[in-house]
């Protein structure tokens, strides 16, 4: 973090999202310290929290959710609501560094991109933010090009996505981002038969999202946690 907000923020907020309902002491942070910066740390503590155990990450976001529409938490601004301020704060930490992490041997939990990805579908679930490059990252996955970098990650950050929050991407709020279920099964099929995706975890996930995009994306059929089957063993 930069300069905190106030004293011991880093450590208060990792503090309240490790706990099993975060949603109590974030309110009781924010009644202590109704402030932008003080908002700005509790959005940067939520990222690492999600990074650090991504199996948490939708019971993390779903505080988040919650915290946005609590009549228990403070005003901060007098023009925009707490929810609001959120959602901006938040759309800034998805997709501005697109990285896969160092060196050829990258696949794994802390994969970068596959953090991003999981950061990204939790927001669009949870309705907390949504941004152009969001959305555009599930287009290159399901657009990918065989043999180029680093494309089972981009395919699977895609699958991250649509299993975590594919209804999202067959409805009016993707914009010009909007697919019909038909067209998303039928690209990542493609991806299958292309041979895009080479781990075993990652191709059941690979199935997994064909058989969501031929159910329609509905949301009955999301999956809160999609990196505990991507690695099982590891988380």
């Amino acid at each position: 973090m930069s300069v905190e907000a106030f004293a011991n923020a880093e450590e208060l907020f990792n503090q309240a999202f490790s706990a099993e309902d975060p949603l109590p002491r974030l309110i009781e942070l924010l009644k202590e310290h109704p402030t932008h910066l003080a908002l700005r740390d509790l959005v940067v503590a939520y990222t690492e929290a999600v990074e650090a155990d991504p199996a948490r990450g939708q019971r993390l976001a779903s505080a988040l959710s919650k915290l946005g529409h609590s009549p228990d938490a403070p005003a901060i601004s007098t023009t925009d609501t707490l929810d609001a301020l959120l959602n901006r704060e938040l759309a800034d930490y998805h997709f501005k560094w697109a990285g896969f992490g160092e060196g050829p041997h990258t696949w794994g939990p802390e994969n970068q991109y596959l953090l991003e990805s999981n950061l990204s579908g939790l927001s669009l679930k949870n309705r907390l933010t949504s941004t152009s490059d969001m959305l555009a990252a599930v287009d290159a996955g399901l657009n990918a090009t065989p043999g180029t970098s680093h494309v089972q990650e981009v395919v699977v950050g895609t699958c991250i996505q649509l299993l975590l929050a594919g209804s999202v991407f067959a409805s009016e709020d993707a914009g010009t981002y909007r697919k019909t279920p038909a067209d998303v099964a039928a690209k990542l099929k493609k991806q299958k038969e292309q041979g895009t995706v080479k781990d075993e975890n990652a191709t059941h996930v690979l199935e997994l999202a064909i058989a969501q995009a031929e159910g329609g994306l509905k949301p009955e059929t999301e999956i809160d946690n999609v990196y505990g089957l991507l690695f099982p063993d590891k988380l």
